[in-house]
């Protein structure tokens, strides 16, 4: 069974990029949520758990039930507001199986690919980890993963490093092996990514000679759902209902 760790942890205010009251998971897009346009696009075709990684403050009923909450879906409360995507992720360490493969998702993208496709991949080519990525502009928008010989041998979260941006869905063989790094990576402070970030977690594993693998989106395929902007055009298309082939 897969588990796939959504963090949800954003703070109880206005998102200002948009211009909406509700915080970014739950703004609505298309007459839904926008979590229940990412979580769909997220879900597997096999045997899967979703875990989602919510601030108390902002989960009312409403929004968990706008989460859709079932027997293949848990929550976790984080009082401790954590900043990164990796350290939202540490607060579900009790609901994830150790020994099963582990996704960890950001919740301000849509893929348009059949994720079954990364998620097999990592598991068929016996990778220790693996991250999407997708063509950049070598902005530091995005976090950048050097790629060499189809291995990742160097992630920033701060300095571009090269034109390939990464997607924010990352994919680690158990749970076991992303919660090592993310102690060890605690425990590194010489270096600009050294902090709880999913960079710190995967260059320690590429200094410790695990096997970390990209897997390239096709031009197009990654949609940010970041902006007013991002939005909109992703409501447009859903209206349209404009689909991958």
């Amino acid at each position: 069974m897969i588990n796939v760790v959504v963090p949800l942890t954003l703070p109880a205010k206005e998102t200002e990029d948009t211009g909406h009251a509700e915080p970014r998971p739950f703004i609505p897009v298309s007459g839904r949520p926008l979590v229940q346009h990412v979580v769909e696009n997220l879900r597997p075709t096999f045997e899967h758990q979703f875990i989602y990684v919510v601030d108390p403050e902002v989960m009312t009923m409403h929004r968990r039930r706008s989460l859709g909450i079932s027997s293949d879906s848990q929550v976790v409360y984080s009082w401790s507001a954590p900043r990164t995507l990796a350290a939202a992720a540490c607060m579900a360490r009790e609901s994830i199986d150790m020994s099963e493969p582990l996704v960890i998702a950001a919740c301000e993208q849509f893929i348009d690919v059949d994720l079954d496709r990364f998620y097999i991949a990592g598991m068929d080519v016996g990778a220790d980890a693996a991250v999407l990525t997708f063509p950049g502009d070598r902005t530091p928008k995005y976090s950048t993963s050097m790629v060499y010989k189809n291995r990742v041998v160097e992630m920033s979260e701060h300095r571009t490093i090269s034109e390939q941006a990464n997607a924010g869905i990352y994919y680690f063989k158990d749970g076991q092996t992303f919660f090592d790094a993310a102690v060890a990576a605690l425990t590194r402070t010489e270096a600009e990514d050294s902090a709880l970030t999913m960079s710190g977690i995967f260059n320690y594993l590429v200094e410790n000679g695990a096997n970390v693998v990209p897997c390239p989106l096709p031009i197009g395929a990654f949609k940010p759902l970041h902006t007013s902007i991002d939005l909109s055009l992703f409501e447009a298309r859903n209206d349209l209902q404009i689909h991958a082939a």
